[in-house]
């Protein structure tokens, strides 16, 4: 298994809904302790036909496709230093807090590569002192530099989540909920 996309508070799984099919092929799953909001089907295809709840749809729509699209060639071309910041990166912006449940297990499972590899990142980054990596808690002590040892990948799927959805990837740390119909 490895990780095609990140979703937090900023989107949802189940999109594959609001495009007409009723299943998809792939698996979502936790990986940080935290609230989720669950909705059933029939229920999120009325919403969906919401013109302003629809646009919003689009738009993160896109700003996923991004997402999928530039992790899949990041994965491919960038060292798993530069991968692995980018990824502790977009999982900060997707929950409360520097600090976040993260197994070395996990990480690599989620990178494709070797719990060896990612111990060697690990610690690299802890050494460089922008994380703190004590038995599986994350600590982001200085996110500017574990941006600045990040492929530009981050970057271009951050703006592309800013220009679509609005604010900053930090700020959007509330769900967006659509209006209900009918009382």
């Amino acid at each position: 298994m490895v990780e095609v996309a990140t979703v937090g508070n900023e989107g949802m799984v189940g999109l594959h809904l609001f495009l007409g099919a009723d299943t998809t092929p792939g698996h979502a799953f936790t990986q940080v302790p935290g609230s989720a909001l669950r909705m059933e089907a029939g229920q999120f295809r009325a919403v969906a036909e919401d013109r302003e709840f629809a646009r919003l749809l689009h738009r993160y729509t896109q700003a996923l496709l991004v997402q999928i699209s530039q992790a899949a060639a990041c994965n491919r071309v960038h060292a798993a230093q530069q991968r692995c910041a980018r990824w502790i990166l977009m999982t900060h912006d997707r929950v409360k807090g520097d600090t976040f449940q993260l197994t070395q297990e996990f990480l690599a499972q989620m990178l494709g590569e070797r719990r060896g590899t990612v111990n060697g990142v690990a610690s690299a980054l802890q050494q460089a002192g922008f994380i703190q990596y004590v038995r599986g808690q994350m600590t982001i002590l200085d996110r500017d530099g574990l941006e600045s040892v990040s492929c530009g990948c981050y970057r271009v799927i951050r703006d592309e989540y800013d220009r679509m959805l609005g604010g900053t990837a930090r700020q959007r740390g509330r769900a967006i909920r659509p209006r209900q119909r009918g009382g």
